[in-house]
């Protein structure tokens, strides 16, 4: 398979899984269950309002992994690193603050909505390092040749 097929496999992979995850519960708190979708839109606003707004950033992290991949993997590879990381920095977070009078309540479960939004950062970051690994091989293969 060339690397442009796969490379379309790995940004639709990734989108769907992202989109997908829009349509479920993400997380539980003791008082309700969150929308993805609605955690996307407004979770912007929780950048600024504890450590569990950080992981939000992960989400235009993988966009611009996704708009990066065909002008530069090398770039598209690092953003997929830290949108993983960034997804998964949530399962270290106790409390959210999850209604608008700024109520923080315990995080007690975690839905499909946050899986396949990790997934889809997850396939992101393995296709991007497998795509760096087979352009790595034919440049080394290049430099042998000519040697």
């Amino acid at each position: 398979m060339d690397d442009k097929k796969l490379q379309k496999i790995i940004l639709l992979s990734s989108i769907f899984l992202f989109v997908l995850s829009l349509t479920q519960k993400c997380f539980c708190t003791t008082t309700h269950c969150s929308d993805s979708a609605m955690v996307f839109l407004l979770g912007w606003a929780a950048v600024f309002s504890g450590a569990a707004g950080l992981s939000w950033l992960a989400n235009p992290l993988l966009i611009a992994a996704w708009l990066l991949l065909k002008k530069n993997l090398k770039m598209s590879m690092f953003l997929s690193v830290f949108a993983f990381l960034l997804s998964l920095f949530f399962l270290l977070i106790d409390t959210v603050v999850d209604n608008e009078n700024g109520g923080s309540h315990q995080v007690i479960a975690y839905k499909s909505g946050y899986w396949l939004w990790v997934m889809s950062s997850t396939c992101m970051l393995l296709g991007t390092f497998i795509l760096m690994l087979r352009n790595n091989n034919r440049v080394a293969v290049k430099k042998k040749t000519f040697r």
